[in-house]
Protein backbone atom coordinates (compact mmCIF):
# COMPACT_ATOMS: atom_id res chain seq x y z
CA UNK A 1 0.00 0.00 0.00
CA UNK A 2 1.49 3.54 -1.01
CA UNK A 3 1.78 5.81 1.83
CA UNK A 4 0.19 9.51 1.48
CA UNK A 5 1.71 12.13 1.54
CA UNK A 6 2.74 14.52 4.66
CA UNK A 7 0.14 17.13 6.09
CA UNK A 8 1.32 20.34 4.57
CA UNK A 9 2.10 23.41 7.41
CA UNK A 10 -1.12 25.00 6.40
CA UNK A 11 -3.65 21.65 6.48
CA UNK A 12 -1.50 20.81 9.76
CA UNK A 13 -2.81 24.11 11.01
CA UNK A 14 -6.55 23.63 9.77
CA UNK A 15 -6.57 20.38 11.73
CA UNK A 16 -5.32 21.42 14.97
CA UNK A 17 -7.70 24.40 14.52
CA UNK A 18 -10.49 22.32 13.99
CA UNK A 19 -9.89 20.24 16.07
CA UNK A 20 -9.36 22.39 19.08
CA UNK A 21 -13.01 24.46 17.87
CA UNK A 22 -14.81 21.11 18.23
CA UNK A 23 -15.58 20.45 14.23
CA UNK A 24 -16.05 16.98 13.14
CA UNK A 25 -13.79 15.20 10.53
CA UNK A 26 -16.04 16.00 7.74
CA UNK A 27 -16.01 19.92 8.80
CA UNK A 28 -12.31 19.84 8.49
CA UNK A 29 -12.00 18.04 4.91
CA UNK A 30 -14.46 20.00 3.48
CA UNK A 31 -12.70 23.25 4.06
CA UNK A 32 -9.68 21.25 3.31
CA UNK A 33 -10.86 20.29 0.27
CA UNK A 34 -11.79 23.95 -1.04
CA UNK A 35 -8.52 25.03 -0.08
CA UNK A 36 -6.88 22.80 -2.50
CA UNK A 37 -9.60 23.40 -5.01
CA UNK A 38 -9.31 27.32 -4.77
CA UNK A 39 -4.94 26.82 -4.91
CA UNK A 40 -4.84 24.17 -7.67
CA UNK A 41 -3.01 21.67 -5.13
CA UNK A 42 -3.82 18.44 -4.35
CA UNK A 43 -6.42 17.32 -1.76
CA UNK A 44 -5.16 15.37 1.34
CA UNK A 45 -8.23 14.43 3.71
CA UNK A 46 -7.65 14.12 7.36
CA UNK A 47 -8.58 11.07 8.75
CA UNK A 48 -10.36 10.74 12.18
CA UNK A 49 -6.86 9.61 14.15
CA UNK A 50 -5.13 12.45 12.68
CA UNK A 51 -8.24 15.13 14.09
CA UNK A 52 -8.41 12.94 17.23
CA UNK A 53 -4.26 13.46 18.10
CA UNK A 54 -4.49 17.20 17.07
CA UNK A 55 -7.80 17.52 19.98
CA UNK A 56 -5.38 15.79 22.49
CA UNK A 57 -3.11 18.91 23.01
CA UNK A 58 -5.39 21.91 23.41
CA UNK A 59 -3.09 24.46 23.49
CA UNK A 60 -6.13 27.64 23.60
CA UNK A 61 -9.22 27.90 25.18
CA UNK A 62 -12.45 26.65 23.02
CA UNK A 63 -13.72 30.44 22.37
CA UNK A 64 -10.25 30.91 20.82
CA UNK A 65 -10.01 28.03 18.92
CA UNK A 66 -13.69 28.89 17.69
CA UNK A 67 -12.90 32.73 16.76
CA UNK A 68 -9.74 31.26 14.42
CA UNK A 69 -11.86 28.67 12.97
CA UNK A 70 -14.12 31.48 11.82
CA UNK A 71 -11.41 33.32 10.56
CA UNK A 72 -10.29 30.74 8.28
CA UNK A 73 -13.53 29.69 6.91
CA UNK A 74 -14.80 33.09 6.59
CA UNK A 75 -11.93 35.57 6.41
CA UNK A 76 -13.03 39.94 6.84
CA UNK A 77 -10.64 42.14 5.26
CA UNK A 78 -7.68 43.18 7.65
CA UNK A 79 -9.39 46.56 8.27
CA UNK A 80 -12.50 44.98 9.35
CA UNK A 81 -10.40 43.00 11.66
Amino acid sequence: MKRERNYTVSERAVIVIGAAAGKSVEEINAVLEADAKRSGGTFRAANATSVGMAGRYPSMLPAEAQALWEHITQPKPLGDV
